[in-house]
């Protein structure tokens, strides 16, 4: 309509301009007026850009994702350098080498933020003297003191966090235990349960990755008799037997309080070895006391056997119910141990344990939500390395330097390690605490989008 109404008064407009143009002797009409005349209307340029800006901000804005992280962690069973693992892996000339045993498990630990080990025994040189026999070089069983390669290969093979809260680590006095201490730091691990000061023993381990702080408490029943030397006791976390574990719980307080988001605690305890039940059941009660006082992990070792996993769910002061995991012991890691010496074949199995933990970083809260695990066996004749049974399975058997039938032997140790982790009811509560993790997830979300 704009357009037909600009023709129209062109037009009218033309005629007169020629004539008002040949009197005054210019030219008309002026080109200004013909493209005013002839131009498209604009409609955009038209709109004032205020009423723009309202039209956009009413277009509904783009709703922010919650915050959430997870970090990954992975503990191993207790780890002993008997003297056919010493004698396997030297090289000559002083040197060793114990990196075969860790080569076909290395990604399993590489891969976790936190790669947990139970190292039991010395890594003090060859000079210092056992607290007990006053023995000295590398020895096994009952003194243990390995070369410092056994260490570098844990390392590398991913195990970035040591506890030395256990049986042996007195093996070779408090002279010993710092060097090991000193040793193990230097290859960038962190470590805890054992101290060299006072002052280190009265600070959690914290550890953060991701934005999620873990704290990290060990604790040992005993120390093979080796009495802890008068005005060091801070050196290493005691509690005779796990009856008394009021210690366990004020450690868990301190890490709540300087900030953990996730209570790990690793109790080296079980007065009877070589057993698929926690020994005595008071263990069982005080994993209990501490899933209480705010633990989220009790990951226990010594046995030398798996034992079960156990769940424990505790209601929060804000009405929520917190899931806390437990085992009682993980088996062995790698050790020398083996069915013609102990009369049992478990002492060859161990159990990893692989554990998510997730952090909704804008409210704070943090939980459980994954668990998984593999069982592992050490082939003490390839090297003594650690193997994944899944991988095995997988085949073929000669891949790694076995026959059908000992694979088959295997499965039937596998079944039965699977019956005793699962015996307490692990995979029903399992289920639940993963609902209890649904639920955080769904609240990350809902509160957004309420």
């Amino acid at each position: 309509m704009r357009r037909i109404y600009f023709i129209l008064l062109f037009l009218l407009i033309v005629p007169f301009s020629f004539y008002i143009g040949a009197v005054a002797g210019d030219s008309y009409p002026p080109e200004s007026l013909i493209n005013l005349v002839t131009a498209e209307p604009d409609s955009e340029q038209s709109v004032p850009e205020e009423t723009l800006a309202e039209e956009e901000s009413d277009e509904p804005e783009e709703e922010p994702e919650p915050d959430l992280r997870t970090v990954n962690m992975v503990v191993t069973g207790n780890i002993m350098a008997h003297i056919p693992q010493i004698d396997q892996a030297h090289i000559g000339d002083g040197r060793y080498d114990f990196s075969p045993s860790f080569e076909i498990i290395a990604p399993y630990l590489l891969k976790a933020d936190f790669a947990v080990a139970d190292l039991e025994g010395m890594q003090a040189g060859p000079d210092i003297r056992s607290a007990g026999w006053g023995v000295s070089g590398y020895t096994g069983f009952p003194e243990f003191n390995a070369p410092g390669e056994l260490s570098e290969a844990l390392v590398d093979a991913g195990v970035n966090v040591f506890t030395f809260a256990n049986n042996h680590a007195l093996d070779r006095g408090l002279e010993g235990l710092n060097v090991t201490l000193d040793h193990v730091r230097g290859l960038g691990a962190e470590t805890f349960g054992a101290y060299k000061s006072r002052e280190e023993r009265n600070q959690p381990l914290i550890l953060e990755e991701n934005g999620i702080k873990v704290a990290f408490i060990g604790y040992t029943y005993g120390t093979n008799g080796i009495p802890v030397p008068e005005g060091h006791e801070y050196c290493v976390n005691l509690v005779p037997d796990f009856y008394d574990i009021s210690p366990v719980l004020d450690d868990i307080a301190a890490a709540r309080q300087n900030g953990a988001d996730l209570v790990a605690v690793f109790p080296h305890w079980g007065a009877s070895e070589h057993v698929h039940e926690p020994q005595p059941q008071r263990l069982r009660e005080a994993a209990e006391e501490m899933a209480a006082a705010g633990a989220d992990l009790v990951i226990g070792g010594h046995p030398k056997f798996i034992q079960p996993i156990e769940w424990f769910f505790n209601e929060e002061n804000d009405g929520t119910e917190r899931a806390t995991l437990a085992i009682y012991s993980k088996g062995n890691f790698i050790s020398n141990q083996h069915e013609a010496a102990n009369n049992t074949p478990f002492v060859e199995y161990g159990l990893l344990l692989d554990v998510d933990i997730t952090k909704n970083y804008d409210t704070g809260a943090a939980w459980i939500s994954a668990v998984d695990y593999e069982i592992i066996w050490v082939h003490r004749e390839w090297r003594h390395r650690v193997l994944p049974l899944s991988e095995v399975f997988a085949g073929p058997p000669e891949n790694f330097n076995l026959n059908e039938s000992r694979v088959e032997r295997l499965r039937n140790h596998y079944n039965t390690s699977v019956e005793v982790v699962e015996r307490y009811g692990h995979p029903e509560d399992y289920e639940r605490a993963m609902r209890l993790s649904d639920r955080l997830y769904d609240i990350a979300w809902g509160g957004y989008n309420n």
